[in-house]
């Protein structure tokens, strides 16, 4: 980034001025460099607006006026200028109290700008070494200062909140977060209130940020900004820490009857819990968000059954809905209105399993906001393709979805230019890009995981081994590498190669961290996978002794279970549904594995995962096999028709690389319909069955065959 943002250091800035500079016009930029030369060495004419202004004051008010964004053609210009109008400022003798102040606070403001973007670190940039010494005395030559007078107390509180996020970016977090509680405990009533507020937002980033802080990219370990934190929190208590501070603001915002920052303390709060993966209480604040939003919903109305709206008429808005015209209230520093952030998150909750009808109406509300016309175009089809994760048909609303996201990002047009904050960095910048580069890994991720549940084994392999290559190009690897194995995991899995599916579930659990999605993901497909084999065994001994020993030796896995299944129950969603498929595989009463059979057809019902359904079903059919045949012929029917659709065609007479669907569960649904029709006396039906369960018998074995031309190496 540093050398994208590199202006020439041949510029001089200090030439002799015209005689008479003119006048700058109204549109005239003040970051020229003849511009800068006129300001730094004023005109002794007396119509020289800078003739009366004292030097120290024109020398520390230099740095504002030639501020730039770190994607602007100067800004390392404008860096290296304040840097010297500073430094020139402080030699002054006799300065002011409140000039001292300002100018040291504005080198530490300056230069933790400079370090944050990692020019210390290059021998580019000459000017730069010694600037962290630099950084360090001028904090402490501006605290000193500023607690010698009252009036700037305002400066000292600002320099103690600079103090603690270079302490952060020494790798001092437990010494950061301390001087933060010290200074909340600091202020008083006549303090103002925005000062509070911005040392309670510090206060709950420290929070939420990993204690391991990992070298950026341009600072190789040294002092600087951490690009690739994580936004969890490091630890319970942390987050306990960061949820009592969004409570502390809460209440002083509500007793300053400051609505748009009690707003802004609920959404942090629902965004941690999000974050923490604290689902049980995220219901709750998202009832308190909705309520502060003036967001009100039909939970049984979907899109479909609204009323469209009148041609050339907008579509009606939600009338207790609160719209924020104040650039404070409807912007929190991110790309989402407080509105929508509401809306998105309460949407993300309604996918871990509950109604979809709760979802659509969400996501429409998103729509009305304005949010998914910014991201994904004018098209209100799009919209409810990212509520559906039903995998099954010709055109899965999920797979196109991701397609086009992916699309996006090859698009040959020149995206309009970033607009960045002044305060920005080039560090900003950079994890900008690394944000879009985990985006389009995370579409990737999506494709494969898609094109594996449709058995689309090919482009499931091209588009993983894309997606290795762009985490190692992006350095994202490591974010990705548990993701990847798990991925590599099912591969294994659909295909067949049990002995690489175990090693790969055993790696994605171990570059996970403890107790995240992925890493109960990877535990429960070993112990589907493993439970396979337990079954197999069974079925090839045959004899009442070996199902006795397979069974005590489930059990024994069943007591090492208990955990994992209790915290899949938690999770809620596929988890939980999951969850409740084991447990009935494991149920030693029919009673009780039909009830937890119920409950995960209703979970992947809600969540329209159909893919999860069809293998429920199957077990359902299982159970009635032998009491219910009516019932277990329309159960099969319906999870035969699930498995064609897993793995369909684009155009109808086409095939699936040979693939009909989900192999697998079509043979499993395809015997037991043989020996249905067998018990019926039917033997043109059973007829046709054999040479239908044969054709699915040759397609399987193609599939193992491919799963065995696998590497084995991870």
């Amino acid at each position: 980034m540093a050398t994208v943002l590199h202006m020439s250091q041949s510029t001089d800035i200090n030439r002799r001025p015209h005689k008479r500079p003119r006048m700058l016009a109204e549109n005239t930029p003040l970051s020229t460099p003849s511009t800068l030369t006129a300001i730094s060495t004023p005109s002794s004419d007396s119509e020289s607006p800078a003739r009366n202004i004292p030097p120290p004051v024109l020398l520390s008010s230099i740095p504002g006026l030639v501020s730039h964004p770190p994607n602007h053609r100067y800004y390392i210009l404008s860096l290296q200028v304040s840097l010297n109008a500073l430094r020139k400022c402080l030699a002054f003798p006799a300065l002011s109290p409140e000039i001292e102040c300002r100018a040291w606070t504005g080198l530490a403001e300056v230069g933790m700008k400079v370090i944050a973007s990692g020019f210390c670190e290059s021998n580019e940039y000459e000017w730069t070494k010694g600037l962290e010494i630099e950084v360090d005395k001028a904090l402490s030559k501006g605290a000193t200062v500023a607690q010698k007078h009252p009036s700037l107390r305002p400066y000292k509180l600002h320099i103690a909140l600079l103090q603690a996020q270079y302490s952060q970016w020494q790798h001092k977090t437990k010494y950061a977060r301390t001087q933060i509680r010290n200074l909340i405990s600091t202020f008083q009533p006549t303090d103002p209130p925005y000062l509070l507020y911005s040392a309670q937002l510090a206060s709950i980033s420290l929070s939420t940020t990993s204690h391991a802080i990992p070298p950026s990219k341009t600072n190789k370990g040294k002092v600087g900004p951490n690009l690739l934190l994580s936004p969890k929190p490091s630890s319970r208590q942390d987050l306990y820490a960061a949820l009592s501070t969004i409570e502390a603001m809460e209440t002083h915002a509500l007793k300053l009857k400051h609505p748009q920052i009690a707003l802004l303390s609920y959404i942090l709060r629902l965004r941690v819990l999000v974050s923490a993966n604290m689902w049980s209480d995220v219901p709750e604040a998202i009832q308190l968000v909705e309520s502060a939003l003036g967001l009100s919903y039909e939970p049984t109305s979907t899109p479909k059954t609204r009323k469209p709206a009148a041609s050339g008429t907008q579509p009606e808005a939600e009338s207790t809905f609160i719209m924020f015209e104040d650039p404070f209230r409807g912007r929190n520093g991110h790309s989402l209105t407080y509105d929508e952030r509401g809306i998105f998150y309460s949407s993300r909750q309604c996918e871990r399993g509950q109604s979809q009808t709760d979802t659509s109406t969400r996501l429409t509300g998103l729509w009305r906001a304005g949010f998914i016309p910014r991201w994904i175009g004018s098209d209100p089809a799009t919209l409810y393709s990212t509520a559906k994760r039903d995998v099954v048909g010709r055109k899965p609303k999920r797979k196109v979805f991701a397609n086009e996201g992916l699309a996006a990002f090859d698009k040959k047009n020149v995206p309009p230019p970033l607009i960045l904050p002044l305060w920005a960095s080039t560090g900003d910048v950079e994890e900008i890009e690394e944000r879009l580069a985990r985006i389009k890994a995370d579409l990737m991720c999506e494709v494969i995981s898609v094109s594996i549940m449709r058995s689309e084994f090919t482009e499931a392999e091209e588009t993983l081994a894309e997606l290795i290559a762009h985490t190692r190009t992006y350095s994202i690897f490591p974010h990705f590498a548990a993701r990847i194995s798990l991925h590599h995991a099912h591969l294994a899995h659909a295909l067949g190669n049990s002995p690489r599916a175990t090693d790969c579930y055993i790696a994605a659990s171990q570059l996970s961290q403890e107790g995240n999605f992925v890493y109960l993901a990877a535990r429960v497909g070993l112990v589907c996978l493993n439970l396979v084999e337990y079954a197999e065994q069974v079925s090839e001994k045959g004899d009442r002794k070996g199902k006795k020993k397979a069974a005590v030796h489930v059990d024994d896995e069943v007591v090492e279970l208990k955990e994992l299944l209790k915290e899949c129950r938690a999770w809620g969603g596929t988890l939980d549904a999951v969850a409740h498929v084991l447990e009935a595989c494991f149920s030693s009463e029919i009673l009780k594995a039909k009830q937890h059979l119920k409950a995960a057809l209703t979970l992947a019902s809600n969540s329209q995962d159909n893919h999860l359904r069809a293998s429920i079903l199957a077990l359902i059919a299982s159970q009635y096999f032998y009491t219910a045949r009516d019932h277990c012929m329309s159960t099969l029917q319906t999870c035969e028709q699930l498995a064609a659709g897993l793995g369909a065609p684009l155009n109808k007479g086409e095939t699936n690389n040979g693939v009909p669907g989900n192999v697998h569960l079509a043979l499993w649904v395809g015997k037991h319909f043989l020996d249905l029709h067998k018990q019926a006396g039917r033997e043109a039906e059973a007829q046709q069955r054999v040479a239908s369960n044969d054709r699915l018998e040759q397609a399987l074995e193609t599939l193992r065959e491919r799963g065995q031309g696998i590497k084995s190496e991870g």
